[in-house]
C-alpha cells in the first residue's frame, strides 16, 4: 500500500514543532536533543528550498558544537551557496512538486 506524502503545509507545521523543541533543548543545554529535533525537521522538508535552507541554518548552530565536523562543513557550504540557488537545485534533483510554491520560494 502506497501512502501519500503529507502536504508541504502539514510538513512545515510539523517542522516548526521540531524546531521549537530543538530551540528549547538548545536553550536548556541539551545539544544532542536539539540536533535530533533539527534533523527531524530537516528530513521532513528537504524538497522545499526555503525550509531546507532554514533547516541547515538551525543545524549549523549545533553541528559544530555536537562534534559533527563533516556535517558542519556541509551546512557551511550549502549556506554559502544559498544565494546561488543550491537549495532550489536540490529540490529539482529530488523532483520536488512543492519547490515552486510560495512557502518554498521565500528565503529563510
Amino acid at each position: 500500500m502506497v501512502t501519500a506524502t503529507p502536504s508541504i503545509e502539514t510538513r512545515a507545521v510539523q517542522a516548526e514543532k521540531f524546531w521549537s523543541q530543538g530551540d528549547a533543548a538548545l536553550a536548556a543545554g541539551d545539544r544532542e536533543l536539539a540536533y535530533r529535533q533539527y534533523t527531524n525537521a530537516h528530513d521532513l522538508i528537504t524538497d522545499c528550498p526555503a525550509l531546507h535552507e532554514r533547516a541547515h541554518r538551525k543545524l549549523k548552530a549545533v553541528t559544530k558544537q555536537h562534534g559533527e565536523r563533516g556535517e558542519y562543513l556541509t551546512d557551511s557550504v550549502l549556506l554559502a551557496l544559498a544565494p546561488f540557488g543550491i537549495f532550489r537545485l536540490i529540490a529539482i534533483a529530488l523532483r520536488s512538486k512543492v519547490g515552486g510554491s510560495e512557502l518554498c520560494r521565500t528565503r529563510a
